[in-house]
């Protein structure tokens, strides 16, 4: 991992809170095998969860989107690029592959499977800039 990133994941959280919740209600026992709330938020945090994470199955190219749009809510961008980077290394997914096929569930071929992730990962973005606007 990198240094920077190692050394301030320890001491605080890359993703917003809301944000991992929102992502939570998506993902959960569909794109990675179920997981208390609390284990989700540190493993999206790069954080040690009392289990080990796994992807499901065939859930590879979603993961990747979800990982695309949640590194375009942190800043500083670098920050964003270095998350993505260790996440797809905790979910066993490489680099190429990601970079190759994160934007696909978003292509005109797209199954409307992969449309409605898309829109319900776009949602949760939504909802957690939304809460986090809130006075």
């Amino acid at each position: 991992m990198n240094a920077l990133l190692q050394e301030t994941s320890s001491w605080t959280d890359t993703v917003d809170l809301a944000l991992c919740l929102f992502i939570y209600e998506v993902c959960n026992d569909y794109q990675f095998d179920f997981l208390p709330g609390s284990d989700f938020v540190n493993f999206l945090n790069l954080k040690p969860a009392s289990r080990a994470v796994t992807v499901r199955p065939k859930e590879n190219l979603r993961v990747c989107y979800m990982v695309f749009s949640v590194s375009q809510t942190i800043k500083p961008r670098e920050r964003g690029k270095l998350w993505a980077e260790e996440f797809l290394k905790r979910c066993g997914i490489s680099k190429s592959y990601y970079d190759k096929h994160r934007s696909d569930v978003c292509g005109k071929g797209a199954t409307r499977e992969n449309q409605d992730y898309r829109k319900a990962i776009d949602k949760a973005i939504e909802n957690a800039k939304r809460l986090n606007r809130t006075p």
